[in-house]
């Protein structure tokens, strides 16, 4: 089997000026469907109900893949699903719970979210002992509706600063999960994977038995700078991630088949900062995953 990669679309970072607005989800789905460029569409939770039912029929009449974010809920919510009080632990794994059934609803079939904040060496196994509870029972209510969960490693000492941080340590827990839920997978992200200090490849290579996507993130790796850290900052060589390098990790990566049955999927992570630069942001981030996956067939 070779690698196929599947171009996606990160909708509320590339449209987050206007992520909240009603309607936008769809419009932007069926517009880039129409485009014929993007196959994989990443959303965040959708709250009006005809806008759920617009998504599912998108879905089931261009056969694309949707993941449904859960980070903004958590935010706004205050969740925390590695959490050392219990009690919150436990309402954020209901809360997620619930709102797997709405995701349902868009016919979304993967479940993202991110874990909580890094509580220090003394504590941490009881966090990540936390989080292994809380992803074994949202795996098991994902399983109802045939969805992976998929948990986004974040950086641990540079900026977000969560718990579950380095590959090493995520591919343990999940391997732990595997145990008893094969519906469970890494959302890989190159801008926390450097900020852990780690090479982005090496990390991939050892990450690719649970690795279903990978967020092309960039990052200022320089601690001494004022944009250290993970901002969500364009592609290009203010942040160690250029277009180049975007295509060496494709390639390294084409070698390892690594994804799904259908295919990895990989999109640009990059926060347009204003609605009058909304459309040459989007075109950007594009461009540039379509150079890159170009860059690919070619070598």
């Amino acid at each position: 089997m070779s690698q196929k990669f599947i171009p996606g679309l990160l909708l509320a970072e590339t449209y987050y000026p206007v992520k909240d607005k009603k309607g936008f989800t769809a419009d932007i789905i069926e517009k880039s469907i129409a485009e014929g460029f993007y196959k994989s569409f990443e959303i965040g939770d959708i709250q009006d109900k005809e806008e759920r039912k617009r998504i599912l029929t998108a879905k089931e009449q261009n056969n694309i893949i949707l993941t449904e974010w859960f980070t903004f809920l958590i935010d706004r919510e205050h969740l925390d699903v590695s959490s050392l009080d219990k009690d919150l632990r436990l309402k954020t794994v209901q809360r997620l719970k619930e709102e797997t059934y709405f995701a349902a609803e868009c016919g979304v079939s993967n479940i993202a979210f991110v874990t909580g904040p890094d509580p220090g060496d003394e504590k941490r196994k009881d966090a990540m002992d936390a989080l292994f509870e809380s992803i074994c029972s949202i795996c098991e209510e994902a399983k109802k509706y045939s969805m992976t969960v998929l948990v986004e490693h974040l950086d641990r000492f540079a900026h977000k600063k969560r718990v579950l941080g380095p590959i090493d340590e995520t591919v343990q827990l999940f391997t732990r999960v595997k145990e008893n839920y094969s519906n469970i997978g890494i959302a890989f992200d190159t801008a926390h994977s450097a900020l852990n200090g780690e090479n982005v490849v090496d990390a991939i290579k050892l990450g690719k038995d649970f690795i279903h996507q990978i967020h092309f993130s960039n990052a200022v790796l320089d601690p001494s700078s004022e944009l250290y850290g993970d901002h969500h900052m364009a592609i290009g060589e203010t942040g160690f991630l250029t277009e180049e390098k975007i295509s060496e990790i494709l390639v390294e990566v084409k070698q390892l088949k690594i994804g799904p049955e259908e295919g990895l999927r990989v999109a640009v992570e990059a926060r347009t900062p204003n609605e009058g630069v909304l459309e040459e942001s989007a075109k950007t981030q594009k461009n540039i995953l379509e150079n890159a996956l170009k860059s690919v067939v070619t070598n």
